[in-house]
This record gives C-alpha cells, structure tokens and sequence, in this order.
C-alpha cells in the first residue's frame, strides 16, 4: 500500500506507534484527532520533549473531557500547568451540558477563588435538575457575569418576571449569542400569549434585524395585515409569508428546500436512484484495503474530508461521521453520486420505513448511542417518559430506559410513534410537529388556524402557529429529509403530501 498517496500515513503510523521509533511518531504532523494527539504527546514525553509534550498535553485538556483520566495518569504530581482557570471554566461547562455532574463539581472545587465560580456552580446545579437552587445562584452571580440574566429568563415562571430579566440581559454586557438566544425564546413565550410583552420585547430585539423582521412578519400575518409584508427586507421566510398570503408570487426554481418543494416541487430527482447506488464503490486504494480487511476502527480515525473518506464511513456504518465528511461535497452530488446514499444513510434495522428515516437522521444522525441534554436516547432520541408510555402500548414487559439504545428497540418505538402521529395528522410535517414539540401544541396551532389543505395552509400553520422556533426548523429539515427518503428509498411519491390539484391551486393563487 502507498500510504503516501492516501489519507492514511499518520494514522497507520499512530497505530503502529507501539512499534515505531518515538521520533518518528513524535515528529508527525499534529492531527485533528484529540487520541492521535495523545500518541504524539506520550511519544514526545519518552523521547525527552517534556515542554512540547506538555503543550499538547493542555491543547487536549483544552478541548475534550474524554481524555482527562490518561493525560492526568501522564502527568501525575503534576498537573499546576492543565489547572488554568479559563481552561477549568471550559471543563466544567462541559461536564455539566453533558450531565457529568461529578465531573463538573470535581473542576469546580479548583474555582473557588474564580469570578465565574458562582454562574458555573448555578448552571451546574439547573443540569442537575435543581432549577429553585439554580435560579437562586444566578441571581447572585449576574452582578458579576451578566449572562445569568439569559437563564434568569429561562428560570422565571410568570411572564412579567421573565421580561425584567430579558430587558436586564439585553441592556447589559452579555455576550451577543446569549441575546441573540434569549429573543427568539422570549418572542417565541409571548407571541399568541401576551402581545403586550410581546411588542416590548421584540423592540428590545431590534439588534438582531433577522430576527426582528421576522416575528414582526408573524406578527403582521396573525393580525390579519399582509400587505404590512412587502415592507419588510424580503429574507427567504418573509417572501413565503407573502406567498401563502396571496400577496405576491414568487419564483421558487424548484430547489429541495421547505419551501420550493411545497410551492415549486421539482419536477425530477437530482439523479436516478440506479446511478447513486450503482457508483458506491471506494476507489481509494488504501480506504479499499482497510475496508476490505475489516479495519473499520482505522477508518473511524480519519478526519479529512472528501467523497472517499465519507463513503468509507458510510460502509463502516459510521453514519454520523459520513454525513458530516460528505457535507463540503453537497453540491458536486452530479460527480458523485454516491454522497446521496451517504448523506441519507439506510441503517438496516429501518428497512424502507421513509418516514421513520427522516425523523431519525434529524434526531441523532444515526448515533445509537446518542443521548441528548434532556436525556432522549438513542437513534430516534425517544425520552423515557415516552418510551415507558410506548412500552405499554406494545405490552412490552419489564421495559427499562437503558433498552433504548438497542437500536431495534429504539427504531420499534420511535417508528410507532411517528406512524401513530401520522395516523392522527395524516400530513408527515404535522407529525414531525407533534414528534418534536408535542401533539398537544400542534392539536392547539390546528384549532387556532385550520387544517391546511394546501402547501400555503401549511406554511402559515408552521410559520405563525406552531409555537417553537426549534418545532419549525424541525418540520422543515424532515419535511426535506423525507423529500431525498423518498426518492431514494420507497415510492417516490410520499414526499407529495398534497394532490397535484391542491399543488396547482396553491401555484395559482
């Protein structure tokens, strides 16, 4: 194998680190990976390099927490050199989005004497579930790091409470992206439920342009006032306000987002679904061997992006880390077809379950053992709650939360539910709704406007009625999901929710 016209050189030497010279090991090129990273430093570490081992070291420490018990192994006695505060206030941050709350307490105990102490102690205790303790903390920490007015916001029960702080946290310091945050949640409560707040707080938002411009289009359109729209800066989601309003008609060039495919479907698939599958072939010669000799976990090492790395993953069942190596190639699918099989990835389990697909790429891309901040599980990122709920339906037995990451399991309770919610809403983006943000919330937007008929209904009902900023970005990434499921996998024609009339009518009005 020429390892010198592949990705593989420092990979296979990284492995073979065991049995290579030191500074051959040690003089590679720093790689992405933080365990290659590893290698390289212990290899510096034998050969005498103590202060270039140590830089590595502290990069590491820096940027993962999954490395922390080898490099403390390492450097045991001493560890002054890892212990910086900004670097300390990273871990536990960390630790604590992913509910390692030992972890994060652990780090916190060499902060006592930090500014951020307090605000990393509260956000620590809220992922803890201690929201009363949390809430109390950040109190006394705003004086100091005016961020903890965006989850004072957050915490706050009554409206005019969580109002005092979104007005508290938008006049102060606090980074922009915690405002920027802080106005869509903040807009997203009020609009429908109190107005009055509503209009403050979406003055307060004019610093965000985007965002202001486009609760006041939901605004315009719940109140009844179209023709307000054409006012406004046309971004993507304003034109198709003004759209389903009837107020201007728009050319849509039939591409394969939300809203060309509701209002200018395309006519035919990028390209034939014989051509992606047919052109799945590694041509790489040194992925080929790895593949061919099952070295799989050699593959999982190799960050570089390009259509053969990301194929390669594909065939590995690295499904996640495909995906996101084929995504810089999205627009060359003519050149490489294969990046659609990719890219919308068929774990076996799901058979030809389009629908199923399509919310399961959007949940957890495929990672079986996913486990998200709120503590959904597995391939389609089903909470306890729900799986115990489903459980009982399916008069599955002795059912337990940790069977949620066997994928088969997962995959029959996450496709009941969603093919339950399609047997009640009858349109898939109506379902994704409800899978993503609750039926009772989409139950409640169809009460308030009506059931859409037509792709316009719909794109009012998800703009203005559903009422999460998270649910309509949702409905509209599995509404395209199941665009390319559909077209690779089953009939073709189960992307086309609505009759060729009422897609007609819709183009017509």
């Amino acid at each position: 194998m020429e390892l010198e016209k592949t990705d593989l050189r420092e990979v296979v030497l990284l492995l073979s680190s065991s049995s290579c010279s030191k500074e051959v090991v040690s003089n590679l090129p720093l790689p992405k990976n933080p365990y290659g990273k590893l290698e390289i430093a212990k290899a510096l570490k034998e050969i005498g390099s103590e202060e270039k081992a140590k830089e590595i070291y502290s990069e590491i420490f820096k940027e993962t927490n999954s490395l922390d018990e080898d490099i403390l192994t390492e450097n045991s006695g001493k560890i002054e050199y890892l212990f910086k505060p900004k670097v300390l206030r990273r871990k536990v941050w960390r630790a604590a989005k992913n509910r390692e709350i030992g972890k994060a307490l652990f780090y916190l105990d060499y902060l006592k004497d930090d500014p951020f102490y307090g605000y990393l102690l509260a956000y620590t205790l809220l992922k803890a579930g201690k929201r009363e303790l949390s809430k109390k903390f950040f109190k006394m920490a705003s004086d100091t790091v005016p961020e903890s007015f965006f989850f004072l916001t957050y915490l706050s029960k009554e409206y005019p409470e969580k109002f005092f702080y979104y007005e508290k946290l938008m006049k102060s310091s606090a980074r922009k992206s915690f405002k920027r945050l802080a106005s869509v949640y903040i807009l997203d409560k009020f609009f429908m439920n109190d107005f009055g707040l509503f209009r403050k707080a979406l003055e307060l938002s004019r610093v965000f342009p985007d965002i202001y411009n486009y609760y006041l289009a939901r605004y315009y359109v719940f109140n009844f006032q179209c023709e307000k729209l054409k006012k406004l800066p046309q971004s993507r989601e304003v034109r198709a306000l003004e759209e389903a309003c009837g107020v201007k008609h728009f050319k849509w060039k039939g591409k394969t987002d939300f809203y060309s495919l509701l209002l200018s479907p395309p006519k035919k698939f990028l390209v034939g679904r014989k051509s992606v599958f047919r052109s799945l072939k590694l041509r790489n010669k040194g992925l080929l061997e790895l593949y061919k000799n099952n070295l799989c976990y050699v593959i999982s090492l190799i960050d570089r992006p390009s259509p053969q790395n990301a194929l390669a993953q594909y065939l590995c069942g690295n499904y996640k880390k495909g995906i996101k190596l084929a995504l810089p190639f999205r627009k060359k699918i003519n050149k490489y077809p294969y990046l659609l099989a990719v890219l919308y990835p068929k774990p076996s389990v799901f058979e030809n379950d389009v629908y199923s697909l399509s919310i399961a790429r959007q949940e957890s891309l495929f990672e079986k053992r996913a486990l998200s901040r709120s503590g959904a599980i597995g391939l389609m990122q089903i909470m306890p709650k729900t799986g115990k709920y489903i459980a009982k339906k399916l008069k599955v037995s002795s059912f337990k939360s940790s069977d949620l990451f066997d994928e088969e399991t997962n995959y029959r309770f996450g496709s009941y539910y969603i093919h339950n919610l399609l047997r009640e809403f009858k349109l898939f983006p109506l379902a994704a709704a409800g899978y993503n943000g609750g039926p009772s919330r989409v139950r409640r937007a169809i009460k308030l406007f009506k059931f859409p008929k037509t792709p316009k209904d719909l794109i009012l009902l998800n703009e203005v009625f559903i009422p999460f900023s998270e649910t309509r970005n949702y409905v509209k990434r599995t509404y395209v999901n199941l665009y390319f499921y559909s077209n690779l996998y089953g009939k073709g024609n189960e992307w086309k929710i609505f009759s060729r009339h009422q897609q007609k009518d819709s183009r017509e009005h």
